[in-house]
């Protein structure tokens, strides 16, 4: 019963986080026999959950750590919604430890009804954009599972989670699950050479994982790709001749900028040391001019006009009173959801998965406060109930004109100040040299 209301509420609010969500190869998901589902894990519980909404009416558990287990409400809650805890030894202790043989009874159990089971292959969660080495718990957990409930069917699944930004509102998701292993294949070999065995299965397993993830192999090189694709991602969905609204074709596009970072970074060091360098110094002055690299990409600024900036600045006019509704009904919910959520994490890797869980319950107490407000003046069941529909429906509206009055409000500036910014098309046209140089003869 709690997963059912969770999974319906959830519903409502997931799409409000997030822009775009998409998954590649969901069919896979929804076979008949047992899936332990390996994925990587860089956004703590949003990643099994927003999984889960995408491919209801499958029902997917998974594995979560230990110590998050309280007594209490929170342990019932995240037992009923198919949470499975496993212990490590720094969350939990060697009791802890002990307390994994029921763990792993519990997973043997579940797969030997056919469930699909996410394990979490990297065994921590960070934000990176890339694959951490995976942990051997995914290996025993396979080959102990095949021992326990002797079924050729069961398969591990790899699933790479990419997200364009994990922790911010309006941000994107993509997951694509890769081509299944099935685990009686290394069986043979893992009775005469158990370590061997899972040492293969693992690199097997990291090889079919690595290209479903954004994989920058350097850390110190994370800020570079975001800005390559933020100058270049849409020119170059467009040079393809690809869907800048399809997210396979979006991450296909971000999988050759890291690939030619990645390259670059090795085989062209200095030129690629003097991009980020001056790439460090154009996005600075974007910054502190308030204005988006977008507005001084030509290829992107063929329509930005006083005739089109006006027509923008009407239509924020016109439609402003909705944007005001919505303020009034939604904005104190807002502040309150990222002011606890701030003061409640203590890893970034936790915001958006407490931000939709508080947002959840703090919108929805928002909307009875306002229900029986409305009642106590108008006395009208109906038209209460319709204030708060309108309330609703004017925030969902607001996620599209604030972003929409802050490009407005960026096109302004900047055609107000024109002269002000030619140096900064000189240094972007430097920068999109520099770049195509890089790709030369990768």
């Amino acid at each position: 019963m709690i997963w059912h209301l969770l999974r319906y509420w959830v519903t409502f609010f997931i799409p409000v986080f997030y822009k775009r969500i998409g998954i590649k190869n969901k069919e896979r998901l929804l076979v008949k026999g047992p899936v332990i589902v390996a994925m990587n894990h860089p956004n703590a519980f949003t990643d099994p959950i927003i999984i889960t909404y995408l491919t209801h009416p499958l029902r997917l558990k998974y594995l979560a750590r230990g110590d998050a287990f309280k007594p209490g409400v929170v342990s019932l809650i995240l037992e009923q919604i198919g949470i499975v805890p496993i212990f490590r030894i720094q969350d939990g202790g060697k009791e802890g430890l002990m307390k994994n043989e029921e763990t792993y009874r519990r997973v043997y159990h579940l797969l030997k009804r056919n469930s699909k089971l996410i394990i979490f292959a990297e065994g921590l969660c960070i934000q990176e954009r890339r694959l951490r080495p995976l942990k051997k718990g995914v290996a025993r957990m396979a080959f102990g599972a095949y021992e326990n409930i002797q079924n050729d069917e069961l398969i591990v699944l790899p699933v790479g989670v990419n997200y364009s930004m994990p922790h911010q509102l309006r941000s994107d998701i993509f997951y694509q699950v890769g081509e299944p292993i099935l685990v009686k294949d290394y069986i043979e070999e893992y009775q005469k050479n158990p370590a061997k065995t899972a040492n293969v299965f693992l690199k097997d397993l990291e090889d079919q994982l690595k290209p479903l993830v954004t994989h920058i192999n350097d850390k110190n090189n994370d800020q570079a790709v975001l800005w390559i694709e933020e100058m270049c991602k849409k020119d170059w969905i467009k040079a393809e001749k690809l869907n800048p609204n399809n997210l396979e074709h979006d991450f296909i596009i971000t999988q050759k900028i890291t690939s030619l970072v990645n390259t670059a970074a090795v085989q062209k060091e200095t030129q690629w040391l003097t991009f980020k360098e001056e790439a460090k110094k154009y996005f600075d002055a974007l910054q502190k001019n308030k204005i988006t690299d977008t507005l001084l990409n030509p290829l992107q600024n063929k329509f930005t006009g006083f005739g089109l900036l006006m027509l923008r600045i009407i239509l924020l006019l016109i439609t402003s009173p909705i944007y005001l509704v919505a303020l009034i009904g939604n904005f104190v919910p807002l502040f309150l959801t990222d002011y606890f959520t701030k003061k409640i994490i203590k890893f970034i890797e936790f915001y958006s998965s407490i931000a939709i869980a508080l947002g959840m319950l703090i919108f929805l107490l928002n909307y009875l406060l306002l229900y029986f407000i409305m009642h106590a003046i108008t006395h009208h069941a109906l038209y209460s109930i319709g204030i708060c529909v309108l309330s609703v429906l004017a925030g969902f509206f607001a996620l599209y004109y604030h972003p929409f009055y802050k490009k407005t409000m960026a096109m302004w500036h900047f055609s107000m100040h024109k002269e002000k910014f030619a140096d900064l098309k000189i240094q972007r046209e430097k920068l999109i040299t520099l770049i195509n140089n890089l790709k030369a003869g990768l």
